[in-house]
């Protein structure tokens, strides 16, 4: 099938992790039905059978955990938070808004933008109109 790219957009929160968490479990209700036919009723019963590792969702369900580590490092299942400097670099501005994101993950598909490798993704804080953090965007790569 290949690699596909994922994006999602959630209000902000302090713990990028409960906010992965959050999201994870309500992309599994909304494609709950299709688990249920393979016999899986809950995002921890998905996670424990091993099905992800045979057959991706190619969704934000291909990963687990929220991590801070350089550029690049970030393992299969990682979520990578952008910061700073990296920030910058890749939308322009320290505080970029939602229509900032959204075009720079459109212009992502020629395979320069983080993350590199399948199987992760990154996070950053979208800004509102008066500069405060409005949300979150958590995007990534799957592939099989």
């Amino acid at each position: 099938m290949g690699a596909s790219r994922w994006s999602y957009f959630t209000p902000f929160r302090q713990s990028e992790q409960d906010a992965l968490d959050d999201l994870r479990e309500t992309v599994f209700a909304r494609d709950a039905e299709y688990y249920r036919e393979l016999g899986v009723e809950t995002l921890a019963e998905l996670m424990a059978s091993g099905w992800l590792v045979e057959e991706p969702a190619h969704s934000v369900l291909d990963v687990e955990r929220v991590v801070r580590c350089e550029e690049d490092m970030e393992e299969p299942g990682d979520v990578r938070v952008i910061e700073a400097a990296e920030v910058v670099e890749l939308f322009g501005t320290a505080q970029p808004g939602r229509e900032v994101v959204e075009q720079s993950l459109k212009r992502a598909g020629d395979g320069w933008f983080p993350p590199v490798d399948r199987g992760s993704g990154c996070c950053t804080i979208v800004y509102g109109t008066e500069g405060r953090p409005a949300g979150l965007c958590f995007w990534g790569l799957t592939g099989d």
